[in-house]
């Protein structure tokens, strides 16, 4: 940031927090939402309770420790604790109450801040707990404060004695909040049935990477009902094994097995269905839908058969683990206003789509056009109502967006994490349904992360390879799976200097041996910008 510019944010930064004051705070802010901080090595928890005003940008947390005479809470974009926000709290050895703002910068203990931006609202203790309870502005215009935005923040409690706090793996408490979401109380209806989706004691293949599928049927019921709520069935056995976990809707000509088989072998009957309905991810928690819509079960146009799917994770190879995970999903016959759908956008995952190795940040696009999706159907589409969205890559990824294009103008983002986290993969309700109309270009942005990898990245299936994937859950319902492109890999060669390949997986296998330098990543990155992408919009209902 040049110094012009830096005078700038600093100034604008200024009104902010005046127009801020102006408003004025409404005072002590309730904590309707909470979430437990749990640690592999020990029994008891951390309770991290929060709530915010969206209008006034501010926020109180309050955590709940085991006793200790020293706190700390802390805000950060990853979890290395480098650059990360903190809040000290505790009693000094004569028994007085301290608190500070403070942060670190690669080094423990945190150091304390020039500009005090936090407020405190409660410290105590007694015989079990410590309670600590802070308040502060979204964006307080000092570098040292993490701004609370519409990102995921990596949340580090450590607690301990003595006010020289020491950071122990055995005291520190982990956790990724996304701290804006949105308070939904629900309103079930009087009758709401529950059906699980499960494969039954699977044995999980001793291998980094496995996909396993199964067709299972749909409940049968005489009249239409719909799917208002979905959750994940996690068994214990598989904790941290179970990657994600989708449920396809199949078309009712679809050729059924009973058998389970790799999703993505030889057997073509899993190539079926390809309509992503319901999901679960990593560190995903319970999905309602809104009072105006649900999944359509139980008419003669609507799936029989779902198709389950789980990825595996078994990077320690362990034997003999037999799974039972799924997703349960809750319906009734108390019909809503409208169908929803979900909508598969972003990256064709396939290794045309690649990440050069030790690049800082490497970024990728997927692009939908809209006007496919009238070409598919062969008639006009009204404009669709998007109400939530779930964000998928893998591990190198550190940030994904969807940005939303009106002729040719960007007017918004129908999802966004900065920091984003490949274990905290949850499905986020806008705070307002958002319009997406047909001629609409919605374009999918992941940046990765590959300082770590000597070789190249590709795009595929393993969690080692890359995603770069947005979920649009929306209504009226539409017979499209998903709205995707992928780069002609002739260009990005052609932009390294490499020679012409014969064909696409030819390419591939010349940038698999590329010796990479910077230049060659600056070019790389350029020719991603500009290359050309080959749109592609699928009807579920066709056959494969």
């Amino acid at each position: 940031m040049d110094s012009r510019t830096g005078y700038i944010w600093r100034n604008a930064c200024l009104l902010l927090a005046a127009a801020l004051h102006v408003l004025g705070s409404r005072g002590p802010l309730d904590l309707p939402i909470a979430r437990k901080l749990t640690h592999p090595e020990r029994d008891d928890i951390v309770l991290l309770e929060w709530g915010y005003d969206r209008e006034i940008q501010e926020i109180a947390v309050e955590i709940q420790t085991p006793r200790a005479s020293a706190v700390a809470l802390g805000f950060g974009p990853d979890t290395s604790l480098n650059k990360t926000d903190f809040v000290m709290a505790g009693w000094d050895d004569n028994d007085e109450p301290y608190f500070y703002d403070a942060h670190t910068d690669g080094e423990w203990p945190p150091v304390k801040d020039k500009s005090q931006d936090y407020t405190l609202l409660h410290l105590s203790r007694n015989d079990t707990h410590t309670v600590l309870r802070v308040w502060r502005q979204w964006f307080t215009c000092d570098r040292h404060d993490h701004e609370i935005e519409n990102d995921t923040v990596r949340v580090s409690v450590v607690f301990g004695d003595g006010e020289q706090l020491e950071l122990t793996d055995d005291n520190t408490f982990r956790k990724s909040i996304f701290f804006l979401e949105l308070l939904y109380h629900p309103k079930y209806p009087e009758v709401m049935i529950r059906h699980d989706f499960i494969l039954n004691d699977f044995l999980i293949p001793e291998v980094d990477t496995s996909y396993a599928c199964t067709f299972l049927p749909m409940p049968r019921v005489p009249k239409k009902h719909h799917i208002i709520r979905y959750e994940a069935i996690e068994d214990p056995v598989s904790l941290g094994i179970v990657h994600h976990i989708l449920i396809y809707f199949c078309p009712n000509k679809t050729e059924i097995t009973s058998e389970v088989g790799d999703c993505y072998g030889e057997d073509r009957r899993f190539s079926q269905c390809m309509s992503a309905t319901l999901g679960w991810a990593v560190g995903g928690e319970p999905f309602d839908y809104p009072e105006e819509t649900g999944i359509s079960i139980g008419t003669e146009s609507d799936p029989q058969y779902i198709r389950i799917e789980i990825h595996y994770s078994n990077f320690e190879n362990k034997q003999g683990l037999k799974d039972s995970s799924g997703i349960r999903i809750y319906y009734t016959p108390e019909l809503r206003a409208h169908d929803s759908g979900t909508l598969m956008t972003g990256v064709l995952t396939f290794p045309m789509q690649f990440i050069p190795p030790a690049s800082e940040a490497f970024r990728n696009y997927g692009i939908c056009n809209t006007h496919l999706m009238e070409d598919v159907l062969n008639e006009t589409i009204p404009d669709l109502t998007v109400i939530a969205y779930l964000l998928h890559g893998h591990l190198s990824v550190r940030g994904m967006r969807i940005m939303h294009y009106r002729n040719g103008t960007l007017i918004g983002h129908l999802g966004e994490d900065r920091h984003y986290d490949f274990r905290f993969q949850q499905s986020r309700n806008f705070p307002h349904a958002v319009t997406l109309k047909m001629g609409d270009m919605v374009v999918v942005e992941c940046t990765s992360n590959t300082m770590d990898r000597e070789g190249v990245t590709f795009g595929g299936p393993s969690t080692l390879n890359e995603m770069c994937i947005g979920f649009l859950f929306y209504y009226p319902i539409l017979p499209i799976a998903m709205c995707l492109s992928y780069i002609d890999i002739h260009y990005m060669t052609s932009a390294i200097g490499l020679e012409r390949a014969d064909t696409i997986m030819d390419a591939v296998i010349n940038i698999y041996g590329f010796e990479w330098d910077d230049e060659s990543k600056e070019k790389a990155q350029k020719a991603v910008m500009e290359v050309t992408h080959l749109a592609m919009a699928e009807n579920w209902e066709v056959d494969h």
